[in-house]
């Protein structure tokens, strides 16, 4: 085995050195090890380094925490016994098995819902391999950073385009509209039986002029600012209210609403009427996707930091993964007759009340929309000591 210089010179002299220089320099090593530990443990980027029959023989805290197991457990143990996920344990069985060298190779953990980078890099001595090295980097945050960036450049994008356009568009409909009514004025003078099927296409156009100025009006409601009348509101009766708005569609569609409505819930600075917008958008997302018959979870809760979230959660078709990040995009629609930009209002309305939206789905089994708002008033937390040595939480307004 080849050493260090410093090393190589110690086991030269070692025999002429008393005991005192003995033991300043292994005060010295174990510095310079205690060194070396501490910046590993200080890495954010999870370490694990394995020898060449594929055991652990370092692991830092960062991979500890990734991988939800201690060092203690794990050290010189195989590395199949870490607890690597499915989607991360396919990536190193290859890239070990084949001596390959992986660089950032981007994975989604399905278990924590967190995105990360692995890297496999051959551990090299003289050329030859003697293990490998293990590197996880925890990007979610990143991922969301540039989620948001697109969304706020789609925005952007949208609200230049979509106002000329809406404008140059509404006009000649409302022109087109008005002489349609006209043209049912006239067909009135003759006989009702040979201008039937005239009346019929003239429906048909009617009801496509309808349809196009209920676009435009889409476009223009997601471009133009909002004027928040924002006033402190019960986000239960505002959902109570809408399900019973969407009674009769939701049972046309066979589709059973699920109330868990949190009864002592802070009261949310909202506008009434952009919210109502916003949920109805996100409950109609959620029956379009139910095909057949399902369910509507709708559960409201306080979060420990004192933000009042609504979960309304289906048990429709979901949304496949190659398309999570296009949602919220303008004009991306997977419906035949979708605008692509229900979610983005949704959106823009959450966003412009101070508060954020998350999604989760999995294709087959349903999708999971959380929005998160802002209370009026957050309740204060107090600790307080009590005879029995223990400490309490206590809520008070």
């Amino acid at each position: 085995m080849k050493y260090s210089g410093f090393i190589q010179k110690v086991l030269q002299k070692i025999e002429k050195l008393d005991r005192s220089k003995i033991r300043n320099i292994m005060v010295e090593l174990h510095m310079e090890k205690e060194l070396y530990k501490l910046v590993f443990d200080s890495m954010i980027e999870g370490v694990i380094v394995t020898n060449k029959d594929r055991k652990v023989i370092l692991i830092n805290q960062a991979m500890e925490h990734f991988i939800s197991v201690s060092a203690s457990r794990i050290h010189f143990r195989e590395l199949e016994e870490c607890n690597f996920d499915p989607e991360i344990k396919g990536v190193l069985e290859m890239a070990i098995a084949e001596n390959q060298k992986i660089l950032d190779h981007e994975v989604h953990l399905h278990r924590t819902d967190k995105t990360y980078t692995l890297s496999v890099l051959p551990l090299l001595s003289d050329s030859e391999t003697i293990g490998h090295v293990i590197i996880m980097v925890d990007i979610t945050e990143k991922k969301m950073r540039e989620f948001q960036l697109r969304q706020a450049e789609s925005l952007a994008a949208l609200t230049t385009l979509s106002a000329g356009v809406a404008h140059e568009i509404k006009n000649p409909l409302a022109s087109i509209d008005i002489h349609i009514q006209l043209m049912n004025r006239e067909i009135q003078k003759f006989d009702q039986e040979k201008v039937k099927n005239m009346k019929n296409l003239i429906a048909i156009v009617k009801e496509e002029i309808d349809r196009l100025n209920s676009i435009v009006q889409d476009f223009l409601f997601a471009v133009r600012p909002m004027n928040m009348n924002l006033s402190p509101e019960n986000i239960n009766d505002i959902l109570q209210e809408l399900v019973d708005f969407l009674k009769y569609e939701l049972e046309e569609a066979d589709i059973r609403i699920v109330l868990e409505l949190d009864e002592d819930l802070p009261t949310v600075m909202v506008d009434v009427k952009y919210i109502k917008q916003a949920f109805i958008n996100i409950i109609k997302n959620s029956i379009e996707a139910i095909h057949d018959s399902g369910e509507i979870h709708i559960k409201t809760e306080e979060e420990t930091g004192g933000d009042v979230v609504v979960h309304i959660e289906d048990t429709g078709e979901g949304i496949p993964e190659s398309i999570m990040g296009k949602i919220f995009e303008p004009y991306f629609t997977t419906r035949k007759s979708g605008t692509g930009l229900g979610l983005v209002i949704v959106y823009k309305i959450i966003k412009e009340l101070g508060g954020d939206i998350k999604i989760n789905s999995r294709e087959g089994e349903g999708t999971s929309f959380s929005v998160k708002l802002p209370v009026h008033e957050k309740k204060k937390r107090l600790l307080t000591y009590e005879e029995s040595d223990e400490s309490q939480v206590i809520n008070s307004r």
